[in-house]
């Protein structure tokens, strides 16, 4: 199989991880990957008297989640499905601010809003494996809402594969060529 440089150098391997920027990073090697942004809304309140040690609420009538962290309670919720650079919906962090207030929540004032992209692929598996054709191409990306969870047993699989062993896990359900072909 071939080999490919990235930006003109050579390199032994090269892997494609960095999310909703991969398609347009394998783009220019002749790939076409079928993946959008599931955008996620957040807001981070002051503590406030919220527990430190509360576990994760959902409140699924209100299609939100509160999370505590070590300096901060998050309240998340609203997906849409966009481009990751189109720019983000302000009535969504309001809406969220708006359940907290109703619920009585007892946290502090807003100290960030923001919005994730999430990489979603068609059929929600991630895209995890060796390019075909190209030998030392790797790619891992598209794990969707669990990136963070899925990280390290996806980074584990794909040292092996790297390394020329069998990964510990099946990697043909997550090739890329299940979704798309080179392009010619």
């Amino acid at each position: 199989g071939r080999r490919i440089a990235c930006d003109g150098v050579a390199a032994e391997r090269i892997v494609v991880a960095a999310g909703i920027g991969s398609r347009d990073l394998l783009a220019p090697v002749g790939w076409r990957v079928p993946m959008i942004a599931e955008r996620g809304y957040h807001v981070r309140f002051a503590p406030g008297d919220w527990p430190a040690d509360r576990v994760p609420l959902v409140f699924e009538d209100r299609s939100m989640i509160v999370t505590r962290y070590a300096d901060s309670v998050q309240a998340a919720g609203f997906v849409e499905f966009g481009h990751a650079d189109a720019p983000a919906d302000p009535r969504k962090w309001q809406r969220l601010e708006a359940h907290v207030a109703a619920l009585r929540l007892p946290v502090g004032p807003v100290q960030s809003r923001w919005m994730g992209a999430r990489p979603t692929l068609p059929d929600y598996l991630p895209a995890i494996g060796r390019a075909d054709g190209v030998d030392n191409l790797f790619y891992a990306f598209g794990h969707q809402h669990l990136g963070l969870t899925l990280g390290p047993v996806t980074g584990e699989v794909l040292a092996q594969a790297i390394a020329g062993e069998t990964p510990a896990i099946d990697l043909s359900p997550f090739a890329l060529e299940r979704l798309t072909g080179r392009l010619k």
